[in-house]
C-alpha cells in the first residue's frame, strides 16, 4: 500500500512519530514484527530522564502514566563525598515505568491516531529503492521508497512511502539492509536489574544513584508498586565464573552506604543481565528517503539511562522537521537536513558516554563538582540538569561554574578544619 511515510518498529520512538505524523494530517504505516500489541521490549532500563516530560505531555501521556503508579520526581546522588544536595529548583522529574505497561500504551495511542495503520506480525525483508527492488546488502545512495514484509503465515506485502523510517533498533534490519555503516564502542561495564516488592528506604528522594568510581547503582520506584534495583559494575571487577546474579546484586546493594535493606523486602524477577552492552552509532539521515531514530542511530550506555529520552526526541526531531515537507508535497531532502542536525545534540552526548563506557575513575574536574555538590546547591542543580538531559554536558565546561566549585568546596573543607579543630 502507499503511505506518506512507512515506520518499521513500533517500539517508542516509532510511536511518537507515528502519532506527531499522524496528528499532522499524513498517512503513516506503522509496521511491528510482533503480532501481539502487547508484547514488550525486555532488555531496557526504561528510566525516563526529565527531557522526556516534554514530549510526554504532547503526545498526552504524562497524567496517563502517572495513574499506572510510575516512580517519579527527584533523584539524589551519593559520590564517595556523600548525598549532593536535594534542592534543585526548575530540574524536571523522572518517570519511571517498565516497558510492559509503556509499550502497549504507546501502541494503542498511535493505533487509535486517525491516519496511523498499526501493522502487527511484519518483519521486513527488504528495501524497495526508485529505479529497482534491490534485495542485496546496499541502497548504493539510491532513493529509498519502501519495504517488503513477510507476515506470519508467509505471504509478503509492500508499502511504499515518501519517508521510510528505521525505528527497529540496535539490531535495525533497516540499516543493515540500506548497508548502513555501524560503529561499535566497547562498554566496560555490566548490566544487571531486577524488581522488588515492600523496598523500604529513608533516602533523600524517590530515586537515588550511587556513583563508586567506576560504578554505578540505581534504585527507582516503577509501576505496580515495584522498585526497580539496577548494578552497573565495571567488568574487570566481577567475579569469576558468576551465575548468581541475584546474590552478587544484593550483596552489591547491601555494602552501599545508606542503601535499603533488601533482605526484607520480596524480588518478584529474575535478574535481567546484560555482559556485553556496545555503545552504537550510525547514521541518521543514511540514504535519500531512509531516516533513523531511536536506538536505531544511537545505542546509549544505560548507566545515565538516556535511551528512551532520545527515542522520544528523536521521533519528535524527525516529525516536526519533515511533517510540513510531506504535507505539502516537496522534496523531503532539506527537512531531513533540518532532523540531522537536530539529532546532533543527543550525539554529542553520546561522545561523552562513549568516553564514560570505559570505566576509568572520575576525573579532576569531575571529583570537584561531585564534591562542591554536596555543599553547594546551584552546583548540586547543573548536574541535575545535565543528568536529566535537560541540559548538554558541555554546560558544565563554565569557568564560572568552576569558580564557585572550588569556592564551596574551600569552604566546605574549611569549616571541616575548623571543626575538627
Amino acid at each position: 500500500m502507499e503511505y506518506d511515510v512507512v515506520i518499521v518498529g513500533a517500539s517508542v520512538s516509532g510511536c511518537t512519530a507515528a502519532i506527531l505524523y499522524g496528528r499532522a494530517g499524513l498517512r503513516v504505516a506503522l509496521l511491528e514484527k510482533h503480532r501481539d500489541i502487547a508484547t514488550p521490549k525486555r532488555l531496557c532500563g526504561h528510566f525516563l530522564l526529565g527531557a522526556a516530560q516534554a514530549p510526554l505531555l504532547r503526545l498526552g501521556l504524562w497524567d496517563d502514566l502517572l495513574a499506572t503508579g510510575a516512580g517519579t520526581g527527584e533523584v539524589s546522588v551519593r559520590t564517595a563525598y556523600g548525598w549532593t544536595d536535594p534542592c534543585r529548583v526548575g530540574v524536571p522529574p523522572f518517570v519511571n515505568v517498565r516497558r510492559a505497561t509503556l509499550d502497549p500504551m504507546l501502541r494503542e495511542r498511535a493505533a487509535a491516531t486517525k491516519g496511523v495503520d498499526l501493522l502487527l506480525g511484519r518483519t521486513v525483508t527488504d528495501l524497495l529503492t526508485e529505479d529497482r527492488h534491490v534485495p542485496g546488502p546496499r541502497t548504493e545512495g539510491r532513493r529509498v521508497i519502501g519495504v517488503r514484509v513477510r507476515l506470519l503465515d508467509g505471504t509478503e506485502e509492500t508499502h511504499t512511502g515518501r519517508l521510510i523510517v528505521g525505528a527497529d533498533g540496535h539490531r535495525s534490519k533497516v540499516a543493515a539492509l540500506a548497508g548502513v555503516r555501524t560503529r561499535f564502542t566497547p562498554n566496560g561495564r555490566a548490566f544487571f536489574y531486577t524488581y522488588y516488592r515492600n523496598v523500604r528506604h529513608t533516602l533523600p528522594t524517590p530515586a537515588a544513584v550511587w556513583w563508586n568510581d567506576r560504578d554505578w547503582v540505581v534504585i527507582a520506584p516503577t509501576d505496580g508498586g515495584l522498585t526497580e534495583v539496577a548494578v552497573m559494575p565495571a567488568k574487570d571487577t566481577l567475579p569469576p565464573g558468576l551465575t548468581d546474579h541475584a546474590g552478587y546484586l544484593e550483596r552489591y546493594v547491601a555494602a552501599l552506604p545508606d542503601a535499603p535493606d533488601l533482605a526484607g523486602a520480596e524480588r518478584v524477577a529474575k535478574v535481567v543481565a546484560a555482559l556485553d552492552y556496545p555503545l552504537i552509532r550510525r547514521h541518521p539521515t543514511p540514504a535519500p528517503g531512509l531516516a533513523l531514530i531511536g536506538d536505531a542511530a544511537l545505542t546509549a550506555d544505560p548507566t545515565p539511562a538516556p535511551g528512551c529520552t532520545w527515542a522520544l526526541l528523536s521521533g519528535q526531531w524527525l516529525a516536526d522537521a519533515t511533517a510540513p515537507a510531506l504535507l505539502a508535497g516537496d522534496d523531503p531532502a532539506p527537512a531531513l537536513r533540518r532532523y540531522r542536525r537536530a539529532h546532533r545534540a543527543i550525539e554529542r552526548e553520546h561522545a561523552f558516554m562513549r568516553g564514560d563506557g570505559e570505566v576509568a575513575p572520575p576525573g579532576r574536574a569531575q571529583r570537584l563538582l561531585h564534591e562542591a555538590a554536596v555543599h553547594d546547591p546551584e552546583v548540586s542543580r547543573r548536574l541535575a540538569l545535565v543528568g536529566m538531559q535537560a541540559a548538554p554536558t558541555t554546560s558544565l565546561l563554565n569557568p564560572s561554574l568552576a569558580v564557585r566549585a572550588l569556592l564551596a568546596r574551600h569552604r566546605a573543607r574549611r569549616h571541616l578544619t575548623v571543626r575538627t579543630g
